[in-house]
């Protein structure tokens, strides 16, 4: 099964052009959506559907209306479409597959570098071919991914406190512009710590799976599992000591979501 997730999607990143246009905005100035990320959507979901037939697709682009099914795809077809439209070169497909309302297969692929991350539960996290594992470094050598509430710049305030705390106790701080790449690179090592205030199922869902079977520590923020029909918080580290680290400093200044 999961070879066969790994073609599709690795057949839909020929969707995406290097010449981008119709370029437009969903719900504010930010918030783009190209052609290119609605021909990814329509691939995947009609070639995820057929692999499992009476499967039900959650994903960023059009309208998902959630419904009871054993098994759900969740989608998003560039993550980091704003990267993706600069031709900046870090923009992923993202997918995973809910068995139950529990994420079991995650797979991410950066079309750029030709780096595909995947990883079924139980089975092990894997980057093309090669069994990945987080990195073993300590808090204070560590790297943050995050970012300021992009689409909802009235949450930067916290975001930017937790940010300057975290990069007083850690080596540095790195921010890509996608959070399912920033996810990956955690789960291969290259970064440590995690932290966004405010995300959707389609951004995280793919890594879940991956950091899970890399052995990292990650959690919805408030939340006992993937929330399929609202935004939440994310908090991820390579080890628990420094995800336990990491989480106090955003509870102490995120004790509530403000949304």
């Amino acid at each position: 099964m999961i070879e066969q997730i790994n073609a599709i999607v690795k057949n839909a990143s020929k969707l995406m052009h290097e010449n981008v246009s119709d370029i437009s905005q969903k719900g504010n100035a930010s918030n783009y959506v190209t052609e290119s990320d609605l021909a990814v959507q329509q691939y995947l979901t009609e070639q995820l559907t057929r692999l499992i037939p009476g499967s039900f697709v959650v994903g960023e682009e059009g309208e998902s209306r959630l419904q009871t099914a054993e098994y759900t795809w969740v989608i998003d077809p560039i993550d980091g479409t704003s990267n993706y439209i600069r031709n900046i070169g870090l923009s992923v497909i993202s997918v995973s597959l809910l068995k139950g309302g529990k994420p079991d297969i995650g797979v991410i692929y950066n079309p750029y570098r030709d780096e595909l991350f995947y990883a079924q539960i139980g089975l092990g996290a894997f980057l093309n071919g090669k069994r990945i594992h987080v990195s073993n470094r300590d808090f204070a050598h560590s790297h943050l991914c995050s970012a300021m509430s992009l689409y909802d710049k009235r949450f930067a305030k916290p975001c930017f406190r937790i940010i300057e705390r975290v990069y007083h106790e850690s080596d540095d701080l790195r921010r890509l512009g996608t959070a399912a790449l920033e996810l990956a690179y955690l789960a291969a090592g290259r970064v440590e710590l995690y932290f966004e205030i405010r995300l959707f199922p389609w951004d995280v869902a793919g890594a879940l799976p991956i950091l899970t079977e890399a052995g990292a520590q990650v959690e919805c923020l408030y939340f006992d599992t993937l929330p399929l029909d609202r935004p939440f918080g994310v908090v991820a580290a390579n080890s628990k000591e420094n995800f336990e680290r990491l989480r106090s400093i955003v509870c102490e200044e995120l004790p509530t979501l403000p949304y």
